[in-house]
């Protein structure tokens, strides 16, 4: 019995990482970066473009690649922490995914100031 347990808990884990990679694939726009961590896009569904730090399309590809700004790198997600590798930096960016839903993104930057980036999903056409 533990054994069906341990396969049948590791097949729900493999089944949340594919899922979460699932919904994160495709093009967002940015829309504004908040102080410390939200968790509910409820009140950001209205919100559009007017950020003091600009425009940008951030896209997951399914392949573990994205691109952002014109910058390209790897990604992974590991129990709900994005992790960016930008190809030009050794360094690893940690996000975690408070929100990701078929149309809003919430990704929390925990290095430095902590931060909230919001995002909507560009739609496919």
């Amino acid at each position: 019995m533990f054994k069906l347990n341990s396969i049948l808990f590791y097949l729900l884990l493999i089944l949340t990482a594919c899922c979460s990679s699932n919904k994160l694939s495709g093009s967002w726009e940015f829309i504004d970066v908040y102080d410390g961590e939200m968790y509910n896009t409820d009140t950001l569904k209205t919100k559009t473009n007017n950020s003091i730090y600009g425009t940008g399309i951030l896209t997951f590809y399914q392949d573990k690649t994205f691109s952002s700004m014109g910058n390209r790198g790897t990604y992974q997600i590991e129990n709900n922490l994005l992790k960016m590798k930008y190809n030009d930096d050794e360094n690893v960016t940690p996000m975690k995914i408070s929100d990701v839903s078929k149309n809003y993104l919430l990704l929390f930057s925990m290095a430095g100031s902590p931060k909230t980036w919001f995002y909507k999903k560009i739609k496919e056409k």
